[in-house]
């Protein structure tokens, strides 16, 4: 909306300095007379480039999906890991959709025996989300074992479910990411997974 008032107003003004230089040209009988027309161009040119500063930096940080000014990443997650059940959050993004729209994609940890729960999570999180002008999520939940469920071993079968054994290549720690794909993708992701040695 900013992009056409500035459109239309630099028209309107384009317009007025046409009429007006063309008043100085023809009513005035002096040599300089003719230094209107150029100098009220230069004065029209250089106050729509001024006002499209503004408009640029604007859509500029829209297209590449920059962080909301006054949006710390880490309040937000500090926020999201204090509700009831969500022991951590990770590959936590947030970027203006528009001028007015903020949109957000998190990964939220809980324990695998209140996954069955996680909408109620997911409702308490958004209304975090909320406080902070995001009003779009998506969260994607990640269960983890829980520590009593270590080393189930299974009678009817003759093997052990070892849930906690990290997977060959993944993360080990607490805010590993389940769903972090392999090597070959690595280099491509957005945000370089840390390594826990």
């Amino acid at each position: 909306m900013l992009g056409v008032l500035v459109h239309v107003v630099g028209d309107a003004i384009n317009n007025i300095g046409v009429i007006i230089s063309a008043l100085v040209i023809w009513k005035s009988d002096a040599e300089a007379r003719f230094y209107a027309d150029p100098i009220i161009g230069l004065f029209i040119a250089i106050m729509i480039f001024v006002s499209a500063i503004p408009l640029t930096k604007n859509s500029g940080s829209i297209l590449l999906q920059m962080a909301p000014h006054g949006i710390r990443l880490d309040d937000i997650k500090f926020d999201m890991e204090q509700v009831p059940g969500v022991l951590s959050v990770h590959e936590l993004h947030v970027w203006k959709l528009d001028q007015h729209k903020s949109i957000a994609s998190a990964h939220v940890v809980v324990d695998d025996r209140t996954i069955k729960t996680f909408v109620d999570k997911g409702k308490v999180i958004m209304e975090c989300l909320h406080a902070y002008g995001i009003h779009s999520a998506t969260l994607q939940p990640e269960a983890r074992p829980f520590p009593d469920d270590v080393g189930v071993s299974s009678s009817a079968s003759a093997t052990t479910l070892e849930r906690a054994q990290p997977v060959v290549g993944r993360r080990s720690s607490a805010d590993a990411c389940q769903l972090e794909c392999g090597s070959r993708c690595g280099e491509m992701r957005c945000c370089s997974p840390v390594h826990v040695s």
